[in-house]
């Protein structure tokens, strides 16, 4: 219960911040679609290279100690934040912000995978990812709160006090720890590009890259979309609904996939995110956004455990915090250039051509899970 506490003010603090800095830059320093792409993406960049490193070096660091000193420095970040007035100071900041955000939740979440037991992963990986459902929810909806009730400072701020409370249960919190073996050591002191990732998930973490650019257009760029067609801030009530749908998913996917095996869940979660892209290349009129927010709240919302679960399974236990980086890696790579090609797209075909263009993409994934994954976990099932 410490984990997931932790884990959620972790997410909150990533997704009030991802979901408004984009409309900060806009507002506040009258920068482009691009480079309020950028500002939005850096905070994703920096958390991509804590998990290059963190990946490599996690265990010798400790997981606990990781995490405490990662939440730390978000705290310190985020305060500082509040005070720049130099848009590209402010995307050094969020670079080293999210470097500090990648270094938490890489120590917290490879703890808590290391702890469930194999026979109900999928499921424990469910419900340690209700922490994440209840942060892309409260998160997105402070934002906007604080937004129009202060100002833009008021978001940086919120940010390092949520940042404060996770430090605190951090301090409370106990992760098994492992005891490195002499092979460790031996990849420890090698510098090859694959001791940095966990080259047997790499398949299936491309998959959650995908995913990753079509969701990262919801988060950087719904609440300009909305303002552009004259609905206002939609965001809190977007993400609400997201998260509403993502909280009942997550109580009963992971015990379907479990059961049922991998593309029981996955192809079904990949459509409904395909759905929900389409959905906002519609329009944002009436119940569109709800709907939009349903889909992806059971698409989106719902695949990242189930992905992570087939990281862990593939990988093995040795080979769990790699692997977990590893996943973590591409998802933030996907964040990360998400939001820099989804305002390149805004500028050339508009919000809704750029929705119709991430539809395709996560068509894609689609695809690619059949590739990588989907024929051989068929093929399993049957045998089984």
């Amino acid at each position: 219960m410490l984990a997931i506490f932790v884990n959620f003010c972790i997410a909150a603090i990533m997704y009030l911040l991802i979901t408004t800095t984009a409309l900060y830059a806009l507002d506040r320093f009258q920068a482009d679609e691009v480079v309020a792409g950028i500002v939005s993406g850096s905070f994703i960049v920096g958390a991509i290279v804590a998990r290059l490193v963190g990946g490599k070096f996690l265990d010798v660091m400790g997981r606990k100690r990781t995490l405490v000193v990662g939440l730390l420095i978000c705290v310190v970040l985020a305060f500082a934040q509040a005070f720049v007035t130099d848009l590209w100071l402010l995307v050094l900041l969020r670079g080293l912000h999210g470097i500090a955000f990648g270094a938490a939740s890489s120590g917290v979440s490879t703890g808590v995978l290391a702890s469930i037991p194999a026979s109900r992963r999928s499921e424990g990986v469910g419900y340690y990812g209700l922490s994440t459902t209840f942060g892309s929810a409260i998160g997105p909806l402070m934002g906007i709160l604080l937004i129009e009730s202060f100002d833009y400072s008021a978001l940086f701020i919120g940010a390092a006090l949520w940042g404060a409370a996770g430090l605190a249960a951090a301090l409370a919190l106990r992760l098994p720890e492992r005891v490195l073996t002499d092979a460790d050591r031996a990849r420890l002191r090698s510098w090859h590009p694959w001791t940095f990732v966990e080259r047997s998930v790499l398949p299936i973490s491309a998959v959650m890259l995908i995913a990753s650019v079509g969701f990262s257009g919801v988060l950087s760029f719904l609440n300009p979309y909305a303002v552009v067609e004259g609905v206002g801030a939609i965001g809190g009530a977007y993400f609400l609904s997201y998260a509403a749908v993502a909280f009942v998913s997550r109580l009963f996917v992971g015990r379907l996939q479990d059961r049922f095996g991998d593309n029981a869940v996955v192809y079904p979660l990949l459509a409904c995110l395909v759905a929900g892209l389409l959905v906002l290349w519609v329009g944002l009129d009436g119940a569109l956004p709800y709907v939009s927010a349903a889909l992806m709240g059971f698409g989106f919302g719902a695949i990242m455990p189930t992905i992570q679960s087939i990281v862990v399974s593939t990988a093995g236990p040795e080979r769990v915090a790699l692997a977990t980086t590893t996943f973590f890696l591409a998802a933030d790579i996907g964040f990360g250039i998400g939001p820099i090609v989804d305002g390149a797209l805004v500028e050339a075909f508009g919000y809704q051509g750029m929705y119709l263009a991430l539809a395709g993409v996560a068509l894609v994934g689609i695809v690619l899970y059949t590739g990588t994954h989907g024929r051989g976990a068929h093929r399993r099932a049957l045998v089984a």
